[in-house]
């Protein structure tokens, strides 16, 4: 009979492809994982993964597990949201997720004010452009640029989203350019990365005549510090080129160039106590920052 801990490891294996990886993720020592994976193989007679060049792959006996082992896995969180939704206690850890450009021109600036009136609560930030999941407790409670979609979560709409052409303000001036073909010939830095990327550079081959991409990266935030340091310039949310003190607004905001900012939460967690809490506190924050979010200055 094998435990839950041994189930665990199983599937770390399987996600991991390889044993180094898995015991990182488990923080446990990599013999660890080969003792554990060869036990259960021994319980069971049964050999559980195939050794390829490319990483472990599971047998049929594998699989088997590995179905079993996701199964509790989703279960152990859906006990653990349920019981999370009745703590109305205000101390306590909370996570929070959300684009690296939000975490630093929106969190950075309202989760302090939180964190002093809130003394008991410690809070994680997780700045990833990767999407989290909220339904596995990889975080509490998310900032996107996107209204959610999965039916287990609910999200409250803060903002309009406006976007801008930024420059350094060493060679710019505010307002500088009163109509984008002014811009044409013009060099700019290009943003890469997943679908909304792509939709600014496409937006700017579109738009602007003759763009003259000088060069990308896949960080907003490298982006604009790039702007700073050269002739160069940048499409960059409002909220984010507001706030950055070296970068003034040459053409903004965008007639038509606009997202959405959502505030996402599982709806087993709305109901409590340090969640709702936060949730609070960052919406009120949003509605002082409208003009941010807007391109008002």
């Amino acid at each position: 009979m094998i435990s839950w801990n041994d189930y665990q490891y199983v599937l770390a294996i399987f996600r991991a492809r390889n044993i180094p990886n898995a015991a990182k993720h488990l923080k446990v020592n990599t013999s660890t994982v080969f003792r554990r994976l060869e036990k259960i193989e021994t319980i069971y007679n049964l050999k559980l993964f195939e050794r390829h060049r490319h990483g472990y792959v599971p047998t049929e006996a594998g699989r088997e597990i590995i179905i079993a082992a996701e199964r509790i896995e989703q279960e152990t969180f859906n006990a653990e949201r349920a019981l999370t939704g009745k703590d109305q206690k205000l101390t306590g850890r909370l996570r929070i997720t959300s684009t690296e450009s939000l975490a630093a021109s929106f969190l950075s600036r309202h989760i302090p004010p939180f964190a002093e009136k809130y003394p008991g609560l410690y809070i994680e930030i997780i700045s990833d452009n990767q999407r989290l999941s909220l339904t596995e407790r990889e975080a509490d409670i998310a900032l996107r640029p996107a209204r959610p979609t999965e039916e287990s979560l609910i999200g409250r709409k803060l903002s309009t989203l406006k976007w801008g052409i930024y420059g350094s303000s060493a060679h710019y001036e505010s307002g500088q350019i009163q109509k984008l073909s002014d811009l044409s010939e013009k060099s700019f830095i290009a943003w890469t990365g997943g679908s909304l990327a792509q939709q600014t550079t496409d937006w700017l081959r579109k738009t602007i005549p003759d763009v003259h991409i000088a060069y990308e990266s896949s960080s907003m935030l490298t982006n604009a510090q790039l702007a700073i340091n050269s002739h160069n310039l940048i499409l960059l949310p409002c909220l984010t080129g507001q706030n950055w003190h070296e970068l003034v607004p040459v053409f903004s905001p965008l007639p038509d160039v606009e997202g959405e900012l959502w505030l996402v939460t599982h709806k087993d967690l709305q109901r409590n106590a340090r969640v709702r809490a936060l949730l609070d506190h960052l919406a009120n924050a949003a509605t002082g920052d409208r003009h941010l979010f807007q391109g008002e200055n």
